[in-house]
């Protein structure tokens, strides 16, 4: 399963925005169902990974997202991948997921990859 971060529940783009996305987009990628939830820890990027790892969260995906935030999933053995400041569909996401054309961040390059976004000022509290 992976997760997506929405603006709303309606919404088939990826958010720019991890740690306050009201809604997260549950791709299966066996098949490629979409089932959406709201982020019942918007504002607290960091408890993300816990809140998706009860919905068998394997991997997530993010246009913004800060070190306290990866660190989460990281220590949860879950993976990370960037679409590397791209606003995707959903539908791009799942393809690109599948021929593995999404960059996975790991300990040699996360750095480089990361930004919270918002002018590099977090505001989910995953900085600092």
């Amino acid at each position: 399963m992976l997760a997506i971060p929405l603006d709303n529940e309606f919404n088939t783009n990826i958010s720019e925005l991890y740690g306050q996305a009201p809604y997260f987009g549950l791709l299966n990628l066996n098949d490629g169902e979409l089932t959406v939830i709201e982020n019942e820890v918007n504002g607290q990027g960091p408890k993300s990974a816990g809140f998706l790892a009860a919905y068998g969260v394997k991997a997530t995906v993010f246009y913004h997202m800060g070190e306290g935030v990866y660190n989460s999933f990281v220590d949860r053995g879950m993976d990370v991948y960037t679409t590397e400041h791209t606003k995707m569909s959903l539908n791009e996401i799942y393809e690109k997921f599948l021929k593995k054309q999404l960059s996975k961040l790991d300990r040699f390059n996360y750095r480089e990859k990361l930004d919270p976004g918002n002018g590099g000022a977090c505001q989910c509290g995953c900085e600092g």
